[in-house]
């Protein structure tokens, strides 16, 4: 179901249906759903820039509506770009000799230290093409490199063509697996939560604010244009940060009303992110041909 809000739509899946079934049918019926839910999500890919919301999360229009410009700050970045994710296992006990006989290495170095040249040696054919990347744990002794990529969707071929290059490195030792694409959630995952009083008046007060009034739009609106004053002054950039992304909400004058804190996350960082994590869009002249 889609709800427009301004010049952005809210996509709503079915909601799940709770049943008495037993353990081993409960799983197979998330396993399900799991896989409809990212057929879903792929499926809007072919009409511009997806931002993924979390399973279980449903979201009304009206509290994202007032983080319109940051949500399409967040698209922007997205714009044109996929994940793939790529694991590359090795055959270990193959790697002493495949570097003595293909590039004179001595034949005594330590497996790890073989196993990281090799490593360097497949990120450096990526390179050219990967805008960002997430460091994934390897799962075994024989998976060398697990990594969720961030290309432009129109580098796919050239994706291609650099795997076809890392398979030739070694081809009877080297197993990959790609999947994707996808949008980009393993960079930018988004929810909303509840902002309580409370935690506005904290940081109301570590800017000098009276911690028992309530934060009006104007008086939040005075506070974030003296930002960097307050922060030569050693205020807490937190509290900082928090109310200058109130300050520039679109929302009325007078108090606040019970607010909702976008929050965006990246696999890998405890905190959330910004849309800066990601890098800059790319001009239309300087896409692949």
């Amino acid at each position: 179901m889609e709800k427009p809000f301004g010049a952005l739509a809210l996509v709503e899946g079915p909601a799940p249906v709770l049943t008495g079934f037993a353990l081993r049918h409960r799983r197979r019926a998330v396993l399900r759903r799991a896989a409809e839910r990212q057929a879903l999500i792929e499926a809007m890919m072919p009409y511009g820039p997806v931002l993924v919301v979390p399973p279980g999360i449903r979201l009304r229009p009206a509290d994202l509506a007032p983080w319109e410009r940051e949500l399409t700050a967040w698209l922007d970045r997205l714009e044109g770009r996929v994940q793939f994710q790529l694991t590359i296992c090795a055959d270990q006990s193959g790697l002493s000799a495949y570097f003595a006989e293909r590039r004179a290495t001595a034949p005594d170095l330590p497996p790890e230290l073989l196993s990281q040249t090799l490593v360097a040696e497949i990120e450096a054919a990526l390179d050219p093409l990967v805008l960002d990347r997430i460091i994934l744990p390897v799962s075994g002794p024989e998976m060398l490199l697990n990594r969720v990529l961030l290309i432009d969707g129109a580098s796919e071929s050239q994706l291609d063509l650099a795997l076809a290059r890392i398979d030739a490195m070694w081809p009877e030792g080297l197993r990959l697996k790609l999947v994707g694409p996808s949008p980009a959630m393993s960079f930018a995952l988004a929810t909303l939560r509840a902002l309580p009083w409370s935690e506005l008046q904290l940081a109301a007060q570590a800017l000098g604010m009276s911690p028992g009034s309530v934060p009006t739009l104007s008086a939040l609106r005075a506070l974030s244009t003296a930002r960097r004053t307050a922060l030569m002054r050693g205020a807490d950039p937190d509290a900082v940060a928090l109310l200058s992304r109130i300050a520039a909400l679109d929302l009325a004058e007078g108090p606040l009303p019970p607010l909702h804190l976008l929050e965006v996350r990246r696999d890998g960082c405890a905190t959330p992110v910004h849309p800066s994590s990601l890098p800059p869009p790319i001009l239309p002249w300087a896409r692949p041909a």
